[in-house]
């Protein structure tokens, strides 16, 4: 997973992103940082920004555009723990994926 995102990251489209984030799955948490549009994946125990997803495959699909983020999320298949516009400019940042 931690590869996926740095191949699919978008610099410009994190210019404005400063947070840290964790993606969740059911068996394990991803951690990754956004800052000054660069991304590391620091040794973090907590984040600002929580999504939950049913699993990694789900989130890939999600970020590369081949199921929709919305549609998941009015479905509950995809969660936050709020800042839901971190959410989008999180989904945003991954989008080279799309490119």
């Amino acid at each position: 997973m931690q590869s996926f995102l740095q191949d699919s990251f978008s610099t410009e489209a994190a210019a404005d992103l400063a947070t840290d984030i964790e993606l969740r799955f059911p068996d394990q948490s991803l951690f990754c940082d956004i800052r000054n549009g660069q991304l590391s994946f620091p040794p973090i125990e907590q984040a600002e920004l929580v999504l939950y997803f049913e699993s990694q495959e789900q989130a890939k699909r999600l970020f590369s555009g081949d199921e929709d983020m919305v549609e998941a999320f009015m479905h509950g298949q995809i969660r936050s723990n709020g800042h839901l516009i971190w959410v989008f400019k999180t989904f945003a940042a991954f989008s080279g994926a799309r490119q």
